[in-house]
């Protein structure tokens, strides 16, 4: 099988040079959760953009600024283990697919769990696969200090907990990023110049004023904004139930739950690609 039998060919893209309003916007229309970047007027692949690089870069304005540039692509001929093994190595959620660096399409983690994975009679389990280190951030956290937490746990979902210690629902960066503000941000830089050979010379001084968009997030509580009821799956089901699960309700991880109820992980998409 070639990467070209699963790839989407109808692939979202930006240009650069462009502005950081142009990811945002296509980011929160489609709510998808990266894209690559071409260079303007071809369909050169020159980057790929992502919500997190959004986020991690609140000042920056210019999608060049803001791209990864060392991006990974697969030639439009390249096999479907080759993809695999890419994705496992280096944990990447989307790969674009060109043709003599030019866009083609691109596979994603998606793609894989939906159309493979949701489809098969693997009998592994989700206890083999899921992850038992989870964040979780009490649920009255100000949105803007959660998003924080997130960014320096390395993390980009997280658990809700209610005053009762329990959780009650599951925020992701695409929550967030329906939620980014623009806000205007002005500096001043004061410019003195003077002669040197004088000391009673004039010093003159001109001002400099730097206007700049930054992102930003509410203050509101963490708990606003999560998605509840949580979805979860138990740790005895298999791999096949977990993607048909993600592909019924769209979404991207489950926490995991035991016999009890309890939560005692969580399993992202990436982890059902580790069991081909």
């Amino acid at each position: 099988m070639k990467v070209s039998d699963l790839m989407n060919q109808n692939v979202m893209y930006v240009e650069v040079p462009g502005s950081r309003d142009q990811v945002l916007r296509i980011l929160q229309e489609k709510k998808i959760s990266g894209m690559p970047a071409v260079k303007k007027g071809t369909k050169q692949l020159v980057g790929i953009i992502t919500r997190e690089d959004i986020l991690r870069h609140p000042d920056e304005e210019q999608i060049a600024l803001i791209m990864n540039r060392n991006v990974i692509s697969l030639d439009i001929d390249a096999s479907f283990d080759e993809c695999l093994r890419i994705m496992k190595e280096k944990g990447f959620r989307r790969i674009p697919v060109v043709s003599k660096g030019e866009l083609k399409g691109i596979i994603t983690v998606g793609d894989i769990v939906h159309k493979i994975i949701a489809n098969s009679s693997s009998t592994a389990r989700v206890s083999d696969y899921m992850r038992k280190k989870m964040l979780a951030i009490w649920g009255s956290t100000p949105v803007n200090i959660a998003s924080q937490i997130m960014h320096m746990a390395g993390e980009y979902v997280a658990l809700v907990l209610d005053n009762e210690e329990r959780i009650a629902g599951i925020v992701s960066n695409t929550d967030l990023i329906r939620l980014v503000e623009m806000k205007l941000e002005e500096k001043k830089s004061v410019l003195k110049s003077g002669s040197e050979s004088q000391e009673w010379d004039w010093e003159t001084s001109s001002v400099l004023y730097i206007s700049k968009e930054r992102i930003s997030l509410p203050s509101i509580p963490f708990h606003q904004i999560m998605s509840t009821p949580c979805i979860t799956i138990s740790e005895s089901s298999t791999i096949a139930e977990c993607a048909n699960i993600m592909l019924r309700h769209n979404i991207d991880q489950l926490p995991v739950t035991n016999l009890r109820d309890k939560v005692v992980g969580i399993i992202f998409d990436i982890d059902l690609v580790k069991s081909l």
